[in-house]
């Protein structure tokens, strides 16, 4: 059995729970506290599928159009020797 001992500022250190972990505390009325890792629920930015609405016909000739007319100018021979 492990023991922890809250200080005055109401802080407790476990054993075996990492800093910064979240546990849910609950009182079961018979001088025992149950704790539980709460872990935050995932969901994926952007589901599979999702962006597909974007990638239009008419978007990809405006994106190509706009490729063609930029120049990106050669790199420099100084920045070969002493690259940034």
């Amino acid at each position: 059995m492990d023991i922890a001992v809250v200080d005055n500022k109401h802080r407790a250190q476990i054993p075996g729970l990492k800093p910064g972990v979240v546990v849910a505390c609950v009182d079961n009325g018979d001088n025992t506290i149950t704790l539980t890792k709460v872990t935050a629920a995932t969901k994926e930015s952007f589901p599979p599928g999702s962006l597909l609405k974007y990638m239009t016909e008419a978007r990809d000739g405006r994106m190509s159009a706009l490729a063609k007319g930029m120049k990106i100018p050669p790199p420099r021979e100084d920045w070969s020797e002493n690259p940034v």
